[in-house]
């Protein structure tokens, strides 16, 4: 693991000069053959593929040679050509990671170790510092696994990553780390973030445990699991918390149609941001304060019924329509704790949220809440939020209070975030120790406004005033479902239009020729 060491040739002034020579005779044998050894251990396919060749060369000249090389670089050119995709993820990765390893980053890796005081001395005759064992790029990203000598931390390399990444020339710089002694410092090289992300597709097949709103730093998709868990997002002004909360309701649209989710909202603000989505809420308030406390406690009192009526039935809950997962969202929560100066309905609001978070996981109900300061006079049980997103924030120690200690530092440098970047921000992923940079889809108000008129909730007609059926909730027609939601739904979830109340049946009609209307423009 020694990437250099200077050790000193034991000639000291009082030996002759034969001694002296054979001193220094016997250092280069040593050297060279240890050397060897070394390189042929540390870079086994390098070195294989170079002895190979002058093996090669050796026994045949260099035509033959030159012609196979030849060959294989017209192999390669046409398969470039003829599968560009196949070739990049093949091939073409892995002789640019090659081709970094030797040309940027080996060359200068002492240095730049040394520049910055990444360097440990186990005795006075030797220097070492983490060694990069391997490379390996996506255009997008590098990424260099390092390993550290005894005696470093992947706290030591946290503390350089800005240094680091001017020195490198990158935009971001970060440590992650995946085993005792390893870690993988990523250098980004572009940022597949900086465009907006127009709104996603809606999804044919959702699914509660892994929905998608955006794009990750890698390109992958951002996947939100809502099934099991609460939400906090917390971000400041224009930071993009809409462009969140907009693409999760897309996202759900198929299910909130079909009645396998319902979707309470309160919003604060007078509707500013939630309203455009009323057709597709079971409840929903954003006038008065008493209504809105009212809808909280009515949403943690039917957790608590349902959570009574599943006792002893299943351990793991699975949404259908009789029992659907509800989902509550809450726009500006800080409006109905900490800015609230009704104490008593602010009392009211911190009971239900409490029960809610405590209680609401295991009988399907889960909470959303955005707020604009993520301080613990605005949420005090924020311990109660296992998945929290972090958008743009106003101050450095935000950024901890949302994602734990030392996010900062591993990364989530969320007060860095710029003005125009909406919607971007760091989450923490399941089994990783580092934050994750994220960015929202955005969609347009054109976007929204069709999407409330393509896939209402089912029960949310009643502010219509139709008629409704008593079992509304057992009747709703569905959409195209994953299997998991098929199966505890029944054949009586899947009723003609003949066998429906006549309200639902004119509902069912409608419903299907909006659907099929609304596919052709979304």
């Amino acid at each position: 693991m020694l990437v250099s060491r200077r050790v000193p040739l034991g000639i000291s002034s009082e030996d002759t000069i034969g001694q002296a020579l054979g001193k220094l005779t016997g250092w280069a044998v040593r050297n060279g053959l240890t050397g060897a050894l070394r390189l042929v251990l540390r870079y086994p396919r390098t070195m294989l593929a170079v002895l190979s060749a002058l093996l090669l060369i050796d026994r045949v000249g260099w035509v033959l040679p030159l012609l196979l090389a030849c060959l294989l670089l017209l192999s390669a050119l046409v398969w470039r050509l003829a599968h560009p995709e196949s070739f990049r993820v093949w091939l073409g990765l892995r002789l640019r990671s090659w081709w970094l390893r030797w040309t940027r980053y080996a060359p200068r890796w002492g240095k730049l170790m040394r520049a910055h005081d990444l360097t440990v001395a186990p005795t006075a005759e030797v220097e070492a510092w983490p060694r990069i064992l391997r490379v390996r790029t996506t255009g997008v990203t590098d990424s260099l696994l390092l390993r550290l000598r005894d005696g470093q931390s992947p706290e030591d390399l946290e503390a350089k990553v800005t240094p680091l990444s001017h020195a490198l020339g990158s935009e971001d710089v970060r440590v992650r780390t995946v085993a005792p002694g390893r870690l993988w410092l990523d250098i980004r090289r572009r940022d597949l973030l900086a465009a907006t992300i127009p709104a996603l597709p809606v999804p044919v097949r959702p699914d509660l445990r892994r929905v998608e709103i955006g794009l990750r730093e890698d390109g992958a998709p951002w996947l939100l699991r809502l099934l099991g868990t609460h939400v906090l997002l917390a971000g400041a002004t224009e930071a993009g918390k809409g462009s969140v909360l907009q693409s999760i309701v897309r996202a759900l649209a198929p299910l909130i149609a079909s009645g396998v989710v319902e979707l309470w909202g309160v919003d604060p603000k007078g509707g500013m941001e939630l309203f455009p989505l009323r057709p597709m809420f079971t409840r929903y308030e954003d006038d008065s304060t008493k209504d809105m406390a009212g809808l909280l406690t009515d949403f943690a009192t039917v957790t608590r019924e349902r959570s009574a009526n599943l006792k002893g039935t299943a351990r793991k809950f699975t949404p259908s329509v009789a029992t659907p997962f509800r989902l509550c969202i809450v726009d500006e929560f800080a409006f109905l704790s900490a800015y609230q100066p009704d104490h008593r309905l602010a009392s009211q609001v911190d009971s239900a949220v409490q029960i809610i978070c405590s209680q609401g996981r295991a009988p399907g109900s889960a909470l959303l809440v955005a707020v604009q300061d993520p301080s613990k006079e605005v949420v005090p049980y924020r311990q109660l939020f296992p998945t929290r997103i972090a958008l743009r924030m106003d101050e450095p120690t935000q950024v901890e209070m949302v994602l734990g200690p030392g996010a900062r530092e591993r990364g989530a440098r969320c007060d860095e975030i710029p003005t125009w970047a909406h919607g971007t921000g760091y989450v923490k992923l399941d089994g990783r120790r580092e934050p994750v940079r994220v960015r929202a889809a955005y969609p347009t108000d054109i976007d929204v406004t069709a999407l409330a008129g393509a896939y209402p909730a089912p029960l949310a007609l009643a502010s219509t005033g139709r008629s409704l059926p008593t079992s509304a909730a057992a009747t709703a027609p569905l959409l195209d479902l994953p299997a998991q939601y098929g199966e505890a739904l029944g054949s009586s979830a899947y009723l003609d239009d003949d066998e429906l109340d006549s309200a639902w049946a004119q509902f069912s009609q409608d419903f299907q020729r909006r659907n099929q209307s609304a596919d052709s423009g979304l």
